[in-house]
């Protein structure tokens, strides 16, 4: 007789560390003359500093290769169909990251690296900062290390369109927005100022079932502290001096979504209201009754909401039913261009000459938004998104405008070189280029005034200057000739080669 109570097997599951996902190195189109090919990237190679021996031998990059998200290769007229090799390099030590060469083809029009050389040699925060490659005088890409290769664009159209980009970040957010939109819960959204928080906040409004109902904000950063109660909770004639009857933003968002952003900022009385209207679903009118109302909030700050700021714990549990952070465009580089085209769509008036639309048709139109991107990906953006609209509101002025803003407008600046660069780092890529100071200015994006400063600062590099005639003497005394004398004082022969001829020695 067959035993009616088996055990049966078991769903798999698995948890959100278990998918299998894995770390890769992303190259996305930042700017293509055909605009419809802005954001489209492929996974070029696994990238898990755990397995250096995932990691291939040589990457080949071109006009027909590789081939990306659309389904297309580069497939630009003046893109060398080898345009540059990408060359990974193992890491020496146990612990340490690989890094990745990039080299132009010697026929190629090819600049790497933020200031524009043709080899570049990117270390693991390079690669985690994003690398930009411009190919001819049109097609810009953004090399990035990702670590998890699921981030992938399967969100609606809807969102797609509200919150333009093609960063991973911007995708998971995207994903997420789709999930908690649909439910009632109260979200907090934190991230810098000028990020586009408020962006965020419209998109789960959009999309969730209270989206025919209105959206109300309110700038609590910019409310004085004794109207803040009657701006949110309204108020009757007589409440105050000057008081009238005025519904307060929880009556004007009814049925709808209410957006506090700057919640940091609002007084400790206000907070203990919000919390009341949140748990209870009841505000108090200012000189009036208690009121009912039904109503979503959103909120929104660049800065802490912890205690020891004198905001309360219960309010911000309450708030924070679901958490959405939105990083700095410094670390979204594919997110610039789709929402620049997104500005001048929707706010930046440019003039026809510079019109990118017309890309396709004029190559110095093409050239002069080229340039503006390949510069954008490697700047800081201090003021994330409304700094790029001002740069970019510039730039649609004409082909004369100067391509960056500074940070306060002041002046016109070109991105430097990357100053995040390790000792470590440096040292290895001075070594691998022979101690030659050009070369590794090179490889490094960085002048070789810059690079004789920090080699000057450096603890374990040395310039030629710095040696003595008898450490030199007895350099060549022990191995016998130039190079071997210049590898062992860790020095170039192109510099040690005039102290041997001073000292007589060649």
């Amino acid at each position: 007789m067959v035993e009616e109570f088996l055990t049966q097997p078991a769903l798999r599951t698995c948890g959100e560390s278990d998918r299998g996902d894995s770390p890769v190195l992303r190259l996305t189109l930042v700017f293509h003359p055909d605009l419809r090919r802005i954001g489209h990237w492929l996974d070029l190679c696994p990238w898990d500093p755990e397995r250096p021996d995932l990691l291939p031998r040589e990457i080949s990059l071109g006009r027909y290769t590789p081939v990306f998200s659309d389904g297309r290769p580069i497939e630009e007229q003046h893109t060398s169909r080898l345009a540059l090799k990408a060359i990974p390099g193992l890491p020496r030590q146990p612990g340490a990251h690989a890094s990745l060469r990039l080299e132009a083809d010697d026929h190629a029009d090819v600049r790497i690296g933020p200031s524009g050389h043709r080899a570049f040699i990117a270390d693991h925060d390079a690669l985690q900062q994003g690398v930009p490659i411009r190919m001819a005088h049109a097609v810009v890409l953004v090399l990035r290390w990702i670590a998890d290769s699921g981030s992938t664009g399967d969100e609606t159209e809807q969102l797609a369109g509200l919150l333009p980009g093609s960063s991973p970040e911007l995708m998971k957010l995207r994903r997420d927005i789709a999930v908690v939109a649909a439910t009632p819960l109260a979200v907090l959204i934190l991230g810098e100022s000028g990020v586009g928080k408020e962006w965020l906040a419209r998109a789960v409004h959009a999309c969730s079932g209270r989206s025919r109902q209105p959206m109300v904000a309110v700038n609590l950063a910019a409310v004085p502290v004794d109207l803040a109660a009657a701006e949110l909770f309204g108020s009757v004639r007589g409440a105050f001096t000057g008081a009238r009857d005025r519904p307060g933003a929880f009556q004007r968002a009814h049925g709808g979504t209410l957006f506090l952003d700057e919640i940091a900022d609002a007084p400790v009385a206000v907070q203990v209201q919000l919390l009341r209207a949140l748990e209870q679903g009841e505000i108090q009118v200012l000189g009036g009754d208690a009121a009912r109302v039904d109503v979503r909030v959103i909120a929104a700050t660049d800065q802490s909401v912890g205690e020891e700021r004198g905001f309360r714990a219960a309010l911000r549990h309450r708030l924070a039913g679901y958490t959405l952070y939105l990083p700095p465009l410094r670390h979204r580089p594919e997110d610039i261009a789709p929402q620049t085209m997104a500005m001048i769509d929707d706010q930046v008036s440019v003039r026809a000459e510079v019109n990118p639309r017309l890309s396709q048709e004029q190559p110095a139109v093409a050239a002069h938004w080229a340039r503006f991107f390949f510069d954008a990906v490697s700047r800081d953006w201090p003021g994330n998104s409304r700094d790029l609209r001002h740069a970019v509101t510039l730039l649609a002025a004409g082909p004369d405008a100067p391509l960056m803003l500074a940070p306060h407008g002041t002046e016109v600046e070109t991105p430097g070189p990357d100053p995040r660069i390790s000792e470590e780092h440096l040292e290895r890529v001075h070594e691998a280029h022979d101690y030659e100071v050009s070369a590794t200015a090179a490889a490094l994006g960085l002048s070789r005034q810059a690079l004789y400063r920090r080699l000057q600062l450096h603890p374990r590099c040395v310039l030629a200057e710095d040696l003595t005639d008898a450490q030199v003497m007895l350099a060549l005394e022990k191995v016998g000739s130039l190079k071997d004398a210049a590898r062992a004082l860790r020095v170039s022969q192109h510099a040690l080669r005039p102290r041997l001829r001073r000292l007589g020695l060649l």
